[in-house]
C-alpha cells in the first residue's frame, strides 16, 4: 500500500515537472517576452531606477508595498529584470498551481496527462499572447483566475489553511492592479457561495465562522496593503497628484474631452485657451502648468452632466445602448475566447446531464446545475454591460473577465468529477475522459494554431516598431548631456504595433535622459524630481534653454506628427519661437524614425 502510494506520488511529481518545463520552455524558445505597452515599461523604469536614477516604489499604478519590494530587489541586485520576472512568475506560477490541483483531482497517470494537455492547449490556445506579451492588468487577472479555480475545487473536508493560497492570490492581484481585482471580486464571492453551498451542513456555527473568517482574511489583507499605500502617498505633493491622476483618468478613460468649439463658453469660463486645449487633445499637457487638478475636475464635472446617468452611475452609453452592443458582440463579433467560453458551458452540461439521463436522473441533475449556471451568466452579463456602458472594451480588461468566467465553469466541472469519483459511479470516468479529449482536440486543431500565427504576426510587427524605439533610446544615450521631451502620441506605437521593450533581452537599467510630454505620470512629484535633477523648473521654460552655456532640451516627435501647435502655444504666451529640426534619428536600416526639434526664439 505504501509503495503504491509512493509510486503514485512520484508519478504525479514527474508529470508536474515535465508540464512545468514545457510550459515555460515553449514560449521562451519560440518567442521573446515583451512588455505589452509603454505603461508597463514606465512602471519598470520607475521601480528599476531608470526613470530618476534611483529605484522607487512610487510607480502610482501598483500599490506601494508591492512596488517598494520590487524596487528593493533592484537596489540589491540591479542587473536583473525583477519587474518583468515578477509578472512572469505570477502568471506561470498561477498556471502551475492550477496544474497541481488538476493532478490532485485526477487519480490516474493517464487522466493527469490528459488534463495537463488540456490545460496546456487551453492556455496557449487562448492566452498565448497574454503569457508572452505581458501586461500587469492581465497578470492581476491570471492571479484572480487561479484563486477562483483553487477555491471552487478545494476539498470540502476540514483542513487548516486549505484556502490560504487563494486568499494570498486575491491580495496579490489587488496590489498589482486594484481595479481588475475589484472588477472580478463578484466571481470570487460567487466561488465562496458555491463552496459554502457544497458543505454537507451549511448553516452550522463552524461553517459560518469558517467562511466569515475567510472573507475577513481577504478584506483584512486588502485593507492592510491599501492602508500602507495611502500612508506612503500621504504627503501634500502626492495627495494632490493622486487627485490630479483621478481627474485625468475620469476625463480620458471614461468621460472623453468635450469639443472646444462646441463648448467654447464653458472653456472660456474656466480659463482654458484653444492652445492649451490642444495639449489636452494630443496628451502633451505636461507642458502647461495651468492644466491642474481644478481644471481637469471642472471639465470632468461639466462632461459628466452631458453623459448618461443611470441611478447616479455616469456612463458614455445608456443601459439600452450597452445591451444592444452586448447582443451584437454575442451574435456577430464573438472572439475565439468567447467561443471557448460557450464550449466550456456546453461540455459542462454534457458532463453532467448525459450520464444523469442514462440513469434516469436528468431533471435532478438539471435542477442542481441550472442555478449555478444562471447565476454565473448573470454575473458575467452585468460586468460586460458595465464595460459597454463605460466603453472600456480593452483586451487587458476583457481577457481577465473571460479568464475568471472560465475558471468558474471549469471549476464546476472539476468539482463534479471529484464527486463522481468519490461515489464510484462507473459511467462518469468515461465521460470525463471524453470531455478532456474533446478539449485537447478542439484547442489543438483550431485555437492553438490560430493564436500561434496571430502572436507570431504581432511579434514581427513589434520588431519593426521597436527598431525605431531602440534607435531613439540609443540616440539619447549617445547624447547623455542633453535632455529630450517626447511627444506622447509619437511614443505609443508604429503602424498599430505598440512601442515597448523586451523583458529579458538587452536588459539595461541605466538612467534615461528623456521623458514624455504627458501621460499618467506627468506632473507627479517623481516627474518633477526628474526634471529638477537636470536643473529645470518646468518643461515650458526648459525647452527654451538653448544657449551654449546651458544644457539643452530638445523636443522629439515622429516624422508624421505636426509640431506647429508648439509654436502656437508659445505664441499665446507672447513668446515667438520657431521649431527647427536639428537632427533625425534613423534605424539600422536607414529609415527615419524620429525628428529632433530645437525651439528657438525669433
Amino acid at each position: 500500500m505504501t509503495d503504491s502510494r509512493t509510486g503514485r506520488k512520484a508519478d504525479r511529481v514527474c508529470v508536474l515537472v515535465i508540464f512545468t518545463i514545457l510550459l515555460v520552455a515553449f514560449p521562451a524558445i519560440v518567442f521573446d517576452f515583451y512588455y505589452d505597452l509603454n505603461d508597463d515599461t514606465l512602471i519598470k523604469d520607475v521601480v528599476s531606477g531608470v526613470y530618476t536614477g534611483t529605484p522607487s516604489g512610487y510607480c502610482v499604478q501598483m500599490l506601494y508595498p508591492l512596488a517598494w519590494l520590487i524596487a528593493l530587489l533592484y537596489k540589491v541586485v540591479p542587473n536583473v529584470a525583477w519587474y518583468g520576472l515578477f509578472l512572469c512568475v505570477c502568471q506561470f506560477g498561477a498556471v502551475v498551481m492550477i496544474a497541481v490541483r488538476l493532478t490532485a483531482i485526477f487519480k490516474t497517470t493517464r487522466g493527469r496527462i490528459m488534463a495537463l494537455l488540456a490545460e496546456f492547449f487551453l492556455f496557449f490556445g487562448l492566452f498565448l499572447r497574454e503569457l508572452v506579451i505581458v501586461q500587469y492588468s492581465v497578470t492581476a487577472g491570471v492571479c484572480m483566475m487561479c484563486a477562483i479555480f483553487l477555491f471552487i475545487t478545494s476539498d470540502s473536508r476540514p483542513k487548516k489553511g486549505r484556502n490560504i493560497i487563494p486568499l494570498l492570490l486575491v491580495v496579490l492581484a489587488f496590489m498589482i492592479r486594484t481595479e481588475i481585482c475589484l472588477m472580478l471580486m463578484p466571481f470570487v464571492l460567487y466561488a465562496g457561495v458555491f463552496q459554502w453551498a457544497s458543505e454537507e451542513k451549511i448553516f452550522t456555527v463552524a461553517n459560518v465562522w469558517k467562511y466569515l473568517m475567510l472573507i475577513g482574511g481577504v478584506l483584512l489583507g486588502m485593507l492592510a496593503v491599501f492602508s500602507l499605500d495611502i500612508l506612503a502617498y500621504h504627503g501634500n505633493e502626492w495627495s494632490n497628484f493622486r487627485d490630479f491622476f483621478d481627474a485625468r483618468t475620469k476625463l480620458y478613460d471614461f468621460y472623453d474631452i468635450p469639443d472646444y468649439e462646441q463648448n467654447i463658453d464653458f472653456y472660456e469660463s474656466v480659463g482654458l485657451s484653444r492652445e492649451s486645449y490642444t495639449l489636452l487633445e494630443n496628451y502633451n499637457f505636461a507642458l502647461d502648468d495651468s492644466i491642474d487638478t481644478w481644471l481637469l475636475e471642472s471639465i470632468a464635472e461639466y462632461q459628466k452632466g452631458r453623459l448618461n446617468n443611470t441611478f447616479g452611475f455616469v456612463s458614455k452609453n445608456s443601459v439600452r445602448e450597452a445591451l444592444w452592443l452586448y447582443k451584437d458582440k454575442l451574435l456577430h463579433n464573438a472572439s475565439a475566447a468567447d467561443f471557448a467560453v460557450v464550449a466550456a458551458y456546453l461540455i459542462y452540461l454534457l458532463l453532467c446531464l448525459v450520464p444523469a439521463a442514462k440513469n434516469g436522473q436528468f431533471w435532478k441533475a438539471f435542477g442542481r446545475i441550472a442555478p449555478k449556471i444562471a447565476l454565473l451568466l448573470l454575473i458575467r452579463s452585468v460586468l460586460w454591460l458595465y464595460l459597454y456602458m463605460v466603453d472600456r472594451l480593452l483586451d487587458r480588461v476583457t481577457m481577465p473577465l473571460i479568464m475568471a468566467e472560465l475558471a468558474c465553469i471549469i471549476g464546476f466541472g472539476m468539482n463534479d468529477i471529484r464527486r463522481f469519483a468519490a461515489t464510484g459511479e462507473e459511467e462518469k470516468p468515461k465521460v470525463t475522459a471524453l470531455t478532456v479529449y474533446l478539449i485537447v482536440i478542439f484547442m489543438l486543431t483550431v485555437m492553438f494554431a490560430k493564436n500561434f500565427l496571430r502572436v507570431n504576426s504581432e511579434y514581427e510587427a513589434r520588431e519593426r516598431a521597436d527598431e525605431r524605439w531602440y534607435a531613439l533610446m540609443h540616440y539619447c544615450r549617445e547624447n547623455e548631456e542633453q535632455y529630450y521631451v517626447i511627444d506622447v502620441y509619437s511614443s505609443t506605437s508604429y503602424e498599430g504595433a505598440s512601442y515597448s521593450e523586451k523583458i529579458f533581452c538587452d536588459v539595461d537599467h541605466s538612467y534615461k535622459n528623456f521623458d514624455y510630454c504627458g501621460g499618467w505620470l506627468a506632473k507627479s512629484p517623481i516627474a518633477r524630481q526628474k526634471l529638477a535633477d537636470r536643473g529645470f523648473r518646468d518643461l515650458q521654460s526648459a525647452l527654451l534653454k538653448q544657449s551654449l552655456t546651458q544644457k539643452k532640451v530638445y523636443f522629439v516627435a515622429a516624422p508624421n506628427r505636426d509640431v506647429e501647435w508648439l509654436e502656437t502655444y508659445y505664441g499665446r504666451r507672447n513668446i515667438n519661437i520657431v521649431c527647427e529640426c536639428i537632427d533625425e534619428i534613423h534605424t539600422d536600416s536607414g529609415e527615419t524614425a524620429f525628428f529632433v526639434y530645437g525651439l528657438k526664439k525669433k
